[in-house]
């Protein structure tokens, strides 16, 4: 059975990075789109140890990251992708499939750098 996707879930994968780069580990994307057969994803970290990276203009805290996110979390705005499905396989939801506040995420959404 297909996996549903929704915007606002969170889940984790190794999808190369925007410079096709490959992840040495699953990753958390959050799903900012979806749209026939596709989803458009952004890459998120941990703040821990990367505290510094808040200062950066294409970096977003997420104030109310749980859920979908057990940690304290920001997003990358410049890491917009558009990830058919179909080549995902079976992903690992977050908070099972919990998603993250809607004032959040339209916060996350209106600041995309495309």
């Amino acid at each position: 059975m297909a996996q549903t996707f929704l915007v606002g879930q969170a889940f984790y994968a190794r999808i190369s990075f925007l410079d096709k780069e490959a992840p040495a580990y699953d990753r958390p994307y959050l799903i900012v789109g979806v749209d026939d057969g596709y989803i458009e994803i952004l890459n998120v970290s941990s703040v821990l140890g990367k505290e510094w990276k808040l200062a950066m203009p294409t970096n977003l805290e997420i104030m109310n990251y749980d859920p979908p996110f057990p940690k304290r979390t920001f997003v990358k705005l410049d890491s917009l992708q558009r990830v058919p499905i179909s080549s995902l396989g079976n992903v690992s939801f977050s908070r099972k499939g919990a998603r993250l506040d809607a004032a959040e995420l339209a916060k996350i959404i209106q600041s995309i750098i495309r």
